[in-house]
């Protein structure tokens, strides 16, 4: 059911991007997405302590996969929170970056629902 929630959230941030030219509509999306994953990360590890269940039951490399597209998702949050707001207040030269962060991002955050398939939640 998690991996259901995971993949729901992914596909709310593809429709944030493709709304991407329209504010008002890629905004508040984006956001949701942002607090919908935040916060499935949170109940996962208050309600099955799954942090450490993963950490002790998956073999080191496809952890450290798995971390690292982790850490890349939320590192790509904050990145897109700041730039985001920069671009709101009407500062055009984070466009770019902004830009970048999602390609990256998007990357990441599919890995993250693809190599979660392989780690233990349970």
């Amino acid at each position: 059911m998690i991996h259901f929630c995971i993949a729901l959230i992914l596909c709310l941030i593809f429709v944030g991007v493709y709304f991407r030219k329209k504010r008002h509509i890629h905004v508040p999306i984006m956001l949701t997405s942002l607090i919908l994953d935040l916060s499935a990360v949170v109940y996962l590890e208050m309600d099955r302590n799954v942090i450490m269940k993963a950490y002790e039951r998956t073999p080191e490399s496809l952890m450290k996969l798995h971390l690292l597209f982790a850490v890349t998702t939320l590192i790509g949050y904050g990145l897109a929170l700041v730039t985001g707001i920069n671009l709101l207040r009407g500062n055009n030269k984070v466009r770019y970056l902004h830009r970048i962060n999602a390609c990256i991002f998007l990357i990441a955050r599919t890995g993250v629902l693809i190599t979660s398939f392989w780690v233990p939640i349970d």
